[in-house]
């Protein structure tokens, strides 16, 4: 049974890789979710998919108990059922002891927000998206076989509203339900408003910190007269001082009005 995958999402090179980083094992899904790979004509048989249940079961497998794992998404949806396997995959082993992360990278869309709903938080980043709605498919045969497939799909709608539900808050059943019925694009704010992502990253940089070495106070000019630091600036100081000193005594002997009080008031004026 497909989920439906609208609107498309480009395919990328590869699909799903695993990393260990700074003890964080690294999952991408980037693809159209399938039971199969790609059809091989030389062996005419079909690839292994490397976004199929079995694959990611595989892959969980190799994981600690005790790690972290981080999950990328990019993904326009796919097989409903592997979909579903893949969520409750991610839960078990979330249970058993591992933190999951989920990134939406890009697009979340139909039964890929059905998988990062399986993560214990979710991040999003600024332009990326998720997409609900109702499970459908294509089908072909008489009444009977048609109205098989129908009570099919209303049991898949039922299963997937209960999955969201289990994450959503600020929004009753009903109206989760009709979201899906309206066939709803969900921009990150929304997703933190429902529930369906816990932090919206906008990757800004970082401000530097301030140099606890540096100061806001002016650094003086060696070559400043009114640097007190500076050796050249105070002995041009104190020959300024003593030239002036020098005149005014002169004058003063001129006037022969010289009193040693006052010169030495002076020049402690000068120098200060």
């Amino acid at each position: 049974m497909k989920n439906k995958t609208q609107p498309k999402v480009y395919n990328l090179k590869y699909h799903f890789k695993q990393q260990s980083s700074g003890g964080a094992y690294v999952l991408y899904l980037y693809d159209e979710v399938t039971a199969t790979g790609e059809f091989d004509w030389d062996t005419w048989e079909y690839k292994e998919s490397e976004t199929s249940a079995k694959y990611f079961r595989d892959k969980l497998d190799a994981i600690p108990n005790t790690g972290v794992i981080e999950l990328h998404v990019n993904s326009g949806g796919g097989d409903v059922n592997e979909g579903v396997t893949i969520y409750n995959l991610l839960r078990q082993k979330s249970q058993a002891g591992c933190k999951i992360i989920g990134y939406v990278d890009g697009a979340a869309y139909s039964v890929a927000m059905d998988v990062i709903m399986a993560c214990d938080e979710i991040h999003m980043g600024l332009g990326t998206s998720m997409f609900l709605h109702y499970p459908w498919t294509c089908a072909c045969g008489n009444a009977e076989a048609l109205t098989a497939v129908a009570k099919q799909l209303e049991a898949l709608g039922t299963a997937s509203v209960d999955l969201y539900m289990a994450r959503a808050k600020n929004i009753t059943e009903e109206g989760l339900r009709e979201m899906m019925q309206k066939e709803t694009m969900l921009d990150p704010e929304t997703c933190l408003k429902y529930g369906f992502c816990d932090f919206v990253d906008t990757y800004e940089h970082a401000e530097p910190e301030d140099d606890p070495d540096e100061t806001d106070e002016p650094v003086a000019d060696p070559k400043d007269p009114e640097d007190p630091e500076d050796p050249e600036a105070i002995e041009d100081a104190k020959d300024e001082v003593i030239k002036q000193l020098r005149a005014e005594l002169a004058q003063l002997k001129a006037e022969k009005t010289i009193n040693v009080n006052q010169t030495l008031s002076r020049a402690f004026e000068l120098i200060r």
